[in-house]
């Protein structure tokens, strides 16, 4: 508990982010990976695998960006920065042992920007008493660091992006997780995220989770969630568990845990965002 206060209140971030909560779910993060890494471990190493052979697929090496780059778990950047003359970092918050880390490699440049370009909008605007009731939209821009990448990279990232301005709308105004205009809002965020990783001209890898199931003590399916609130990826080249809470994090009756896809060089060509997926 103390070392999370100490970073709360040491780490460097923006008072629009500190106020919509990205501080404390990177910290949470981090607690939730000292007591259940272990677990975490093999999706992580699959990640890393991934997004290597994604680069090592590359035809240029002048430029990989990395978006939601966080804690860097999932991320292999040593060897990213071998491969590369340049890597950037693209997060809402860089923290010091990040930029720390980034010194020591030399060629690496955290960038602190928000992705989905909704904090100030949201500070800004009390959605349920405005009068049409609206929620601001997403408008997804790459800083101009990251501009001309040779290969884009989304991990772990793609159903993450609203989940804190959502928490945020919930317990600050009121919106309730499962209404209809919240989770449209939540789905068209990811298309716009999708949508930006498009238009890119270099390669894209796209590391996300596309189901939860929980599970009970004895390994039996009692719920099941559909990740991508409809939007279909297309064909991942490789699917893997994360065990993102075993048997103890949440309770001792309950485990939840994920399906991953991966993608190496994902396009729009290759799939179908607005279409439903099961």
């Amino acid at each position: 508990m103390l070392v999370e206060l100490y970073h709360y209140l040491t780490t460097p971030c923006s008072r629009t982010h500190r106020r919509l909560g990205y501080l404390t779910d990177l910290l949470g993060l981090q607690a939730r990976y000292r007591r259940i890494g272990d677990h975490w471990q093999q999706h992580l190493d699959n990640s890393r695998r991934l997004i290597l052979q994604s680069a090592q697929q590359c035809t240029r090496h002048n430029k990989v960006t990395i978006i939601g780059s966080g804690l860097l778990l999932d991320t292999p950047l040593t060897q990213l920065s071998t491969l590369f003359n340049e890597v950037i970092l693209i997060d809402v918050i860089q923290s010091r042992a990040i930029r720390q880390h980034c010194k020591q490699l030399g060629n690496v440049t955290p960038v602190e920007h928000d992705i989905t370009g909704l904090a100030e909008s949201l500070i800004g605007n009390n959605t349920r008493n405005n009068t049409n009731n609206t929620l601001p939209t997403s408008v997804a821009r790459l800083p101009k660091a990251a501009l001309a990448s040779d290969l884009i990279i989304s991990c772990n990232l793609l159903t993450q992006l609203a989940h804190t301005p959502s928490h945020y709308l919930m317990k600050k105004q009121g919106w309730h997780e499962d209404d209809p205009q919240l989770q449209q809002w939540q789905r068209a965020i990811m298309a716009e995220h999708l949508s930006l990783l498009a238009q890119q001209d270099g390669q894209c890898c796209l590391i996300c989770d596309t189901h939860h199931e929980y599970h009970d003590k004895s390994g039996d399916v009692i719920e099941q969630q559909q990740r991508l609130l409809g939007l279909s990826l297309g064909e991942a080249d490789q699917q893997w568990q994360w065990p993102i809470a075993p048997l103890g994090e949440f309770d001792k009756q309950h485990q939840l845990l994920a399906t991953v896809q991966g993608f190496c060089n994902w396009s729009a060509t290759t799939s179908n965002p607005p279409q439903d997926s099961q």
